[in-house]
């Protein structure tokens, strides 16, 4: 019997072959946590009597959930980070100005590469599915990666999706990804590896492929990814000297269940707090007065959806009732961006840009919003209390939905604001 894509890497991890629903201890790849665990770690170290790492070298921290430390206290609090990364002798740290976005310039400085296995402190590490590589969550348990080199964890069944069909002008794949959440049953998905693949699959760009993978977490994926093509080589090709290699699963492989997804048949879609599968279409939530907007974290990854905002935004002055906040998810991005002309866009246009990194989605340490107000935005939740007051709302969306709606002062169709399909390729 032939194997999954997750069995296949969890094998690799492993030093021998597994099923799923095997009870193994993986050997990770990488490892990778953020600025705000980091004191944290180095504090169950200590009382564990610990005074190392078990592989350092594998340890990647980045400082991406408060760049710039809006405090005394985060100031604090980054320069322990600091001298922590001194104290265990952490090669690989990427402090404020070197790399953004945890869950993304690691894909850019070659660190990830397909059939890798990543363990990580934040939920969101699935974003390294983009180039078919296993990223998987622990949370806390990560002190014990860390002390002792892994930790045990259940090999999960596979949830195939299979794409077809084309995305119509105007629409994106964050809309994709949250029809999909929406649809897909929440028993299929608890504890399962999302593998993505089919025909569709060939129009997807590298940010459309992080948002696929970053979207299933929230229904109780443990963890997704997507089948390595010529897209991922290319990608790879002037990131990394070490080989790549892309494995699939196997023609025989047995899946929990696999779904066929038409990519031609989504609408704008709008999740309404407050999680981010309550989701309809933008027509029944259109009309919705805001005053807060925001494109930035994990969930819009990408150059496509700073491109897609900025041909929605060109000309035009957000409403004078909302504040609009942007955040570039790398340096890399951010200078693509730049050159291409996208932020001379959202200058004019009245949205304010912050660092590189979470952003606004990062419980809102910056952008904080007020009782009785309303944002939408494209972070990845949208609980209570979320960027702030807890009496506020949060409703998620496309980077083309949130241009949008801070345009009008009101969630809106983008589809209003582009003209044509020409449009869209045209800023893409």
């Amino acid at each position: 019997m032939g194997q999954t894509l997750a069995e296949k890497i969890f094998s690799r991890a492993c030093g021998r072959p597994v099923k799923q629903g095997d009870i193994v201890y993986p050997d990770p790849d990488l490892i990778t946590t953020h600025d705000w665990y980091v004191v944290n770690f180095d504090k169950v170290l200590q009382e564990l009597g610990l005074n190392r790492l078990h592989a350092p070298h594998k340890l990647l921290i980045s400082t991406d959930h408060e760049p710039v430390a809006t405090s005394p206290l985060a100031a604090q609090r980054q320069r322990q980070v600091r001298e922590i990364v001194r104290k265990y002798g952490i090669e690989h740290f990427y402090d404020v100005g070197r790399g953004g976005h945890g869950h993304i310039f690691p894909m850019e400085k070659g660190f990830i590469r397909p059939g890798m296995f990543v363990i990580a402190y934040d939920i969101h590490v699935t974003n390294y599915g983009a180039l078919g590589c296993m990223g998987i969550p622990v949370v806390t348990e990560i002190s014990e990666v860390l002390a002792c080199g892994n930790v045990w964890m259940k090999v999960p069944h596979t949830v195939r999706v299979n794409l077809v069909g084309q995305l119509r002008p105007g629409i994106t794949i964050r809309d994709v990804a949250q029809k999909l959440i929406s649809v897909i049953n929440v028993d299929d998905a608890d504890y399962s590896a999302f593998e993505f693949g089919g025909p569709g699959l060939a129009s997807i760009d590298f940010s459309g492929r992080q948002v696929l993978c970053n979207t299933p977490i929230e229904i109780g994926a443990k963890t997704a990814f997507i089948e390595p093509d010529q897209q991922t080589l290319d990608y790879l090709a002037n990131r990394t000297n070490e080989p790549v290699e892309l494995i699939k699963s196997d023609t025989d492989a047995i899946y929990h269940s696999v779904i066929e997804f038409d990519l031609g048949l989504v609408e704008p879609q709008v999740a309404m707090p407050p999680t981010p599968d309550n989701v309809v279409g933008v027509s029944k939530v259109a009309g919705k007065k805001i005053q807060h907007a925001f494109i930035g974290s994990c969930a819009a990854p990408g150059i496509s959806d700073l491109a897609i905002a900025a041909s929605i935004l060109k000309g035009r002055r957000i409403h004078p009732d909302v504040r609009f906040f942007l955040t570039p998810s790398t340096y890399e991005v951010m200078s693509e961006a730049t050159a291409l002309g996208y932020m001379q866009i959202f200058v004019d246009a009245g949205v304010s840009i912050t660092a590189p990194g979470c952003g606004v989605c990062a419980g809102g340490k910056i952008g904080t919003m007020a009782d009785g107000e309303v944002s939408i935005n494209t972070g990845t939740r949208n609980d209570f209390g979320r960027l702030g007051a807890m009496k506020s709302d949060i409703y998620l969306a496309s980077a083309a939905t949130v241009a949008a709606s801070a345009i009008a002062g009101e969630i809106s169709d983008p589809r209003l604001y582009l003209l044509d399909a020409k449009n869209v390729q045209d800023a893409q």
